[in-house]
């Protein structure tokens, strides 16, 4: 590695754990003001630290682009399936894995745990306002960025229990958020039943789906520890990926 990168290097890792001011930072890498300056400069230009108003320094929004392109490249996919697999298996039910991708809400896996076959497709889009894997995103999500997705979103009634009115579902998301789980009750098929959690730290989740067969209703929450803990697991597991 170079002089100049490993110095570049040097400098995010101190920012790394917080912000500093050129004191500070002088300090730690063992410069003088003016050298310390020289080394900022070109990471200020590129994006990859920025200056505060109070003058001291920390990382940029550019590494956050950064990270997010290193998440996006890992496969997510291959990462979730043996927990999935084993969600499927354990709960003898169909197991999904949801993840927002270009704006859109997609299918990434399905795991069939039952003989019963339902809607869902691997990249097929989900629906926002109907699927708990769409609404535990939605609520785990920056709440500018949840309303730039449902701007445009058509609150379409499925059955009798869909929410189509866009007020009371930002309410349902609150509660989602809240409880830090969603379900789809017969919302989006008059059969289905389903429970998700966000996967911690993506833009994904994980979400069981229960089918009705007889006259009683399933009940989605009493999976809810296995879901919680698969998607807790994924991200256990990506998160060694990238490290």
């Amino acid at each position: 590695m170079s002089k100049t990168v490993a110095k570049a290097v040097h400098v995010l890792e101190v920012l790394a754990d917080g912000p500093r001011g050129i004191a500070e930072l002088s300090r730690e890498l063992g410069v003088h003001h003016s050298t310390a300056l020289r080394m900022l400069q070109p990471l200020v230009d590129g994006g990859l630290i920025a200056r505060g108003p109070e003058g001291r320094y920390r990382l940029g929004l550019r590494m956050v682009e950064f990270g997010q392109q290193v998440l996006e490249e890992m496969d997510l996919r291959v990462i979730a399936r043996p927990h999935l697999l084993a969600l499927a298996e354990s709960a003898r039910a169909t197991a999904h894995l949801v993840q927002l991708v270009d704006d859109r809400v997609v299918y990434l896996d399905k795991i069939e745990g039952s003989s019963i076959r339902t809607w869902s497709r691997i990249g097929r889009e989900v629906s926002l306002h109907t699927s708990a894997a769409g609404k535990a995103i939605l609520a785990a999500m920056p709440a500018e960025q949840a309303e730039r997705l449902l701007a445009g979103h058509e609150f379409r009634r499925f059955t009798d229990r869909t929410i189509t009115d866009p007020a009371a579902f930002r309410a349902h998301l609150r509660e989602v958020a809240r409880d830090g789980y969603a379900t789809d009750r017969a919302e989006f098929e008059s059969l289905v039943h389903c429970i998700g959690t966000a996967v911690p730290g993506l833009p994904a989740a994980v979400s069981i789906t229960l089918v009705r067969t007889g006259t009683d209703e399933p009940d989605p929450s009493a999976l809810l520890d296995e879901v919680s803990a698969t998607a807790a697991a994924v991200a256990a597991d990506l998160g060694s990926a990238i490290g």
